[in-house]
């Protein structure tokens, strides 16, 4: 995101327009999701909007604003060709709703002011508010993502750094994938010559002893540790220190043995099994990783995914509050076999079941695909209210939710 705010803030210095594509709506099957970026200039482009068919229609319109047409635009457009439809049928396809903006020369200031708060790694939000021909935009301290007509609210980021302890081959692996995932790191090593802006020129690099420089960081709930430091007593140390503050990661490179007296020595001092549970390790995803290149890929995916995970589980929670659930399911085409769907607050559970059923055409035949995959969404945020036990598969395999 960073890198598409500067391109626009450097093509507004040189005295020329550019065009943002905002994806402010989906639906049905949709590669990107509300707040996908893309920015255009009359040399460049930098991000997407999902590509296919949809941002094949918006490169035409985009390059006439640049010319000097209107300032705004905004429209629905099909993902998928009209020869795709065809091909795969109607279910597959989404649109995306897309806006346009044109930012003038006049506009760096607003520009300038994102770039400066996305470079203090600070939470930020783009309120932009449009009608047919005018539209402004507002910063705020806030990393929030909201629709409503003739209004949206871009998420630009969400402060919190990731702590790289140890310079070492996994960290130089590591840290440039991190980066180009929108991961604000900083590298902490005890060696100078493994802690230098030449070893890691996308993250920030802080030499001195580990346990000192871990105790004088603020951690906050939006950072995340990664510890794989070249000794076992600065392993430690840095872990305590990890595990008295609120981040939301904490991984640990260790082997199987070192982390069993790792943890025994922390029970020993104190710490819980709640503590204990914090940490991951073995750290990243497991896809038998031996090489650094191979632990640096699966680190980066671990934390692709955790924080994936902590966004969802927020929507979750807030459109639990915000939406209500409907009393009736929502019937778009193909054939309803099941018309005794029972009231809230069973629906959910009768919408998780109706996930699990293959979608048939007009003959009978499987079509392929899920029913009503909207169930899992609805099923969870009353998951813990129900006293049910697990939902089990036709198949007999039990379905747990996380």
């Amino acid at each position: 995101m960073k890198e598409r705010i500067r391109l626009l803030c450097r093509t507004l210095r040189q005295g020329s327009p550019a065009v943002t594509a905002i994806v402010t709506g989906c639906r049905g099957a949709t590669p990107r999701s509300p707040g996908a970026l893309l920015v255009l200039t009359a040399e460049t482009a930098l991000g997407t909007v999902g590509g296919g068919q949809a941002e094949h229609d918006i490169i035409g319109p985009a390059m006439e604003m640049l010319r000097g047409g209107a300032p705004v635009q905004q429209g629905w457009h099909q993902c998928l060709s009209a020869q795709e439809l065809r091909h795969m049928g109607q279910e597959f396809g989404g649109e995306e709703e897309i806006l346009l903006l044109r930012w003038e020369p006049r506009d760096l200031p607003l520009a300038e002011a994102l770039l400066s708060a996305m470079g203090q790694n600070a939470d930020c939000s783009l309120r932009l508010k449009y009608d047919k021909v005018h539209w402004r935009g507002t910063l705020l301290p806030i990393a929030e993502a909201h629709t409503a007509p003739g209004c949206f609210t871009l998420k630009l980021q969400e402060g919190g750094r990731c702590y790289v302890f140890g310079g070492g081959h996994v960290s130089q692996a590591l840290v440039p994938l991190l980066s180009g995932v929108d991961f604000c790191c900083v590298v902490l090593d005890e060696r100078p010559d493994y802690a230098t802006p030449a070893l890691f020129p996308t993250a920030e690099a802080r030499c001195g002893p580990l346990p000192a420089l871990a105790a004088a960081i603020p951690f906050t709930t939006g950072d995340s540790v990664i510890i794989m430091t070249r000794g076992h007593q600065g392993d430690y140390e840095v872990l305590c220190e990890a595990l008295r503050s609120p981040v939301w990661y904490i991984g640990m490179v260790g082997s199987h043995r070192k982390m069993e007296a790792t943890f025994r020595r922390l029970r020993e001092d104190g710490f819980t099994d709640a503590d204990l549970s914090r940490i991951v390790t073995p750290i990243g995803l497991a896809i038998d990783a031996e090489t650094p290149a191979e632990i640096a890929v699966s680190i980066t995916a671990q934390l692709i995914q955790r924080r994936a995970a902590c966004g969802r589980r927020l929507r979750l929670r807030r459109s639990a509050l915000r939406a209500p659930l409907p009393l009736s399911p929502t019937i778009q085409g193909g054939t309803h076999h099941d018309q005794d769907h029972p009231r809230f607050p069973l629906y959910p559970l009768w919408c998780l079941r109706q996930s699990l059923q293959p979608r048939c055409d007009q003959n009978g035949a499987e079509r392929g695909g899920k029913a009503y995959p909207q169930g899992f969404l609805l099923f969870l945020p009353v998951l813990p209210r129900l006293p049910l036990g697990l939902p089990r598969h036709p198949a007999g395999r039990s379905l747990i939710l996380l």
